[in-house]
């Protein structure tokens, strides 16, 4: 009997307590939530300065504007060209990145500049007898960038916009000779064209992304005028028309302010 007793007193206040918790729970008092985490977000706007680093390679060609080389000389009806050389140039370049972006939701537009040290180059024979040289020395550009953010820290963009070139032509003919010297002749130049390219960046830190890019460049043709000379001869100056297209990828780190 005293068990029944006892085994019924403990029963009925596990029972009370059990209500009165629910009725405090009714009652509005507060209860200890479980721990949320907000995902992390990543803003895109402002400025950004970076260093870069990679590889170029493309090709170089030339050919005499006879038409040019004809009315140099003063004589007329004459086209045409001769054609020279094409050979291929690679190498390095390395350099710098600025530039702004706006975000608006998944979407960044951004403006940059690039400029970079190079050092891409290639010869190759050329009119039989002569040999070409061309170097590119430094390259820059300005463009335009247009992304989308698949992830609030992952962009993957296009760009587009003028770019521009340095290079060092050379010629020379080891294997003609006047007055026991060589024909040679060098020149410095700068080629403004046009650059497309696209690539991917990545928000690894607070304020810190690394990208890897690829571009095309297109300098057209532009007519230059090669001095040939021949010490103890004279000279003479012969319009070549000249043609680069280049391609880069480059990798790189950026800082966000």
């Amino acid at each position: 009997m005293k068990r029944a007793l006892l085994l019924s007193s403990v029963s009925c206040v596990l029972v009370a307590a059990c209500l009165g918790s629910a009725n405090a729970a009714d009652m509005g008092m507060p209860l200890k939530a479980a721990p949320s985490y907000a995902a992390p977000t990543s803003s895109w706007t402002g400025f950004y300065i970076g260093v870069n680093g990679g590889a170029g390679w493309g090709t170089a060609a030339s050919s005499i504007d006879l038409g040019a080389l004809a009315g140099g000389l003063g004589l007329g009806g004459v086209t045409g060209s001769l054609p020279i050389g094409s050979h291929e140039i690679n190498g390095f370049l390395g350099g710098g990145q600025i530039g702004y972006n706006w975000q608006s939701g998944n979407v960044v537009f951004g403006l940059e500049g690039d400029g970079d040290w190079a050092d891409v180059e290639g010869t190759a024979p050329c009119i039989v007898e002569f040999s070409c040289s061309a170097k590119v020395n430094w390259t820059a550009d300005a463009t335009v960038r247009l992304g989308v953010l698949p992830m609030s820290n992952v962009l993957v963009y296009v760009k587009g916009g003028v770019a521009w070139a340095g290079l060092n032509y050379n010629l020379s003919s080891p294997g003609i000779a006047v007055a026991g010297t060589s024909l040679t002749s060098s020149m410095n130049t700068t080629k403004t064209g046009g650059m497309l390219g696209l690539g991917t960046e990545y928000l690894f830190a607070p304020h810190w992304t690394a990208k890897l890019e690829y571009n095309y460049a297109d300098f057209g043709s532009h007519t230059d005028s090669f001095v040939l000379s021949e010490p103890g001869v004279g000279s003479i100056a012969v319009p070549v028309q000249t043609t680069l297209q280049m391609h880069t990828i480059k990798a790189g780190v950026n800082y966000h302010f």
